[in-house]
């Protein structure tokens, strides 16, 4: 299926009053977010340096037609800028946007880190706070443990200095988990998308 082949048409007319049909580009549809944790419909795939919507597709349901659902799925309206950029071009997106400062060593903000070790469980869980320049400066780090009967929790707090460059690196790796459909649902969803699409 092609995507823009199932998209609605619209009757629009000229200022000489001549109607024309044209296809609505702005119609969309969405998955109901509530769908989207279910291990039994989509699972999570990690997008590799290079790939595209289209790559993905081709790679996973065999037909690069279907990046439509990769990008439906993932509430991708542009994919320019809400897929991420491969090394070369984040690097060129940094030098371009960056002429002013130096984005390596300039701050884009501050965060105390405070890490939780729980040894009952063996798990660690770290929160992030923003936290501004002088409490920056003046937070002392530091690693304290507590004793709880048969467990003991070991708090660590950190500071970091988050730059331009770490912090626009980020961004792009996180939009890296993306959602794909499992391959025994696309017929049923190109259905229900092309009903949707017709009313």
């Amino acid at each position: 299926m092609q995507y823009f082949s199932t998209l609605p048409k619209v009757i629009y007319s000229d200022k000489n009053k001549v109607s024309k049909v044209f296809t609505n580009l702005l119609a969309r549809a969405n998955v109901k977010p509530s769908l989207l944790t279910n291990p039994l419909i989509f699972y999570t795939y990690d997008v590799q340096d290079g790939e595209t919507p289209e790559i993905i597709a081709d790679k996973y349901y065999g037909d690069s037609y279907r990046y439509w659902l990769v990008t439906m799925v993932n509430n991708i309206l542009d994919p320019q800028w809400d897929w991420p950029m491969s090394g070369r071009n984040f690097e060129d997106y940094i030098a371009v946007k960056y002429t002013d400062v130096n984005p390596y060593n300039t701050a884009h903000h501050y965060e105390k880190v405070i890490t939780q070790y729980e040894s009952a469980t063996q798990t660690t869980t770290v929160n992030r706070i923003e936290i501004d320049e002088d409490t920056y400066n003046n937070l002392i780090e530091s690693t304290n443990s507590y004793n709880f009967s048969s467990e003991t929790t070991t708090v660590s707090i950190t500071k970091k200095l988050v730059t331009l460059y770490q912090y626009e690196s980020d961004l792009n790796e996180s939009k890296r988990i993306i959602k794909l459909v499992r391959k025994e649902l696309i017929q049923k969803i190109k259905s229900q998308f092309e009903q949707v699409m017709s009313v």
